[in-house]
């Protein structure tokens, strides 16, 4: 071999296993660096679960989670009939003129509800004012031991609350409400109160006239009041996520626990 010439390089290997190994190394590092990363990801999640439900207080099972039930202090009840000018109070369960034909209030039961209740009503009231119109209280507050016998009269829950469970008006954040004109005289309206069936839903078909006008006069007001209606009854209404309030004693509206 001639001393001048440099060394024939040596070939290099071809074996397949050699010539993969890099790529499966690196293959496997980026699984393993995934691995970490997905690992980390889901310990942080399940950190931040944890943290949000320890820091969010119970709703009660009614409404969105991070809407906590209310105490009774911090909205106490108003005598709306006070609270909110041209409002006509014309409680049918102090009187017979009911579904149930005998009267289930004591005379002069007056139309109490959550200040805050009280105060969105009083908006629409203003609207429906601007419209010459008046708001008519037909209920308000309701004795948890009334609920109980609209329960046994009609027991069929959406229409009557099961008193199990307790109802809106329990909870002084619903009304049942009519119009009137500036005279104070009912104007034209889809049903008589208290009249079960598909005629008295909230968005019942009916034609174009007075009692659908009026109707869906006052549902706008309350609506943009923040008042939503019951679907199966054009007059009832109550503020959002209601069921946050609890629930309301007889002694709360001045009847006696055995009255009833």
């Amino acid at each position: 071999m001639d001393p001048r010439r440099p060394a024939p390089a040596l070939p290099l290997p071809t074996s397949r296993f050699v010539s993969r190994a890099p790529a499966r190394a690196a293959a496997l590092a980026w699984a393993s660096l995934l691995a970490c990363l997905c690992g980390a990801q889901k310990v942080a999640a399940q950190t931040v679960a944890a943290n949000v439900k320890h820091s969010q207080p119970e709703a009660g099972g009614y409404g969105p989670d991070h809407l906590p039930q209310l105490r009774a202090e911090d909205d106490p009840l108003v005598d709306a009939g006070e609270a909110i000018p041209g409002l006509i109070l014309d409680l049918r369960y102090a009187t017979p003129d009911n579904f149930t034909g005998k009267p289930l209030y004591p005379p002069g039961m007056r139309c109490l509800l959550r200040r805050s209740v009280a105060e969105r009503l009083a908006g629409a009231a203003r609207e429906l004012a601007a419209r010459k119109l008046r708001l008519v209280a037909w209920d308000c507050s309701r004795p948890p031991s009334v609920q109980q016998i609209l329960f046994r009269a009609w027991p069929h829950p959406g229409s009557v609350a099961d008193p199990k469970r307790g109802s809106l008006h329990e909870r002084g954040v619903a009304i049942d409400a009519g119009l009137a004109d500036l005279q104070g005289n009912l104007v034209p309206l889809p049903t008589p109160f208290d009249t079960f069936g598909p005629r008295a839903a909230a968005r019942a078909p009916m034609p174009d006239g007075p009692a659908k006008e009026n109707r869906d006069l006052l549902a706008a007001a309350m609506y943009r009041a923040g008042f939503r209606p019951n679907p199966r009854e054009w007059w009832h209404f109550a503020r959002l996520y209601g069921f946050r309030w609890p629930l309301l004693r007889d002694e709360d509206l001045g009847l006696k626990p055995a009255s009833r």
